[in-house]
This record gives structure tokens, sequence and C-alpha cells, in this order.
């Protein structure tokens, strides 16, 4: 009973994992790419090469 239980959760843990995945990359790329700009880094404004790329 056990066993079968902890099947069903790893199942459905896995279904919800997956369908957040594409929202979870995104919200890591938008921070990563902020990141370079944090006054933490020492970099009080983005670099050029990412001023250039990002177009907003």
């Amino acid at each position: 009973m056990l066993k079968e239980y902890s099947k069903k959760f790893f199942n459905k843990s896995m279904r919800v994992i997956m369908c957040a995945m594409p929202a979870i990359l995104t919200a890591l790329l938008v921070f990563h790419a902020n990141s370079t700009a944090c006054l933490i880094n020492g970099q009080p404004e983005p670099p050029k090469a990412l001023k250039n790329y990002r177009k907003f």
C-alpha cells in the first residue's frame, strides 16, 4: 500500500514539476540576465553587449 501511494505521489509531483518547468526556466533566465547589472556584482549598469541584445 505504501509503495502504491509513493508511486502515485511521485507521478503526480513529476507531472506538476514538468508543467511548471517553462515558467521556472523563464524566471531564472530573466533573473540571470538582470543580475549582471546588480550593484552587488560591482556593475552599476549592464555591459554594452547586453544592452544591444535586450531591446526593452
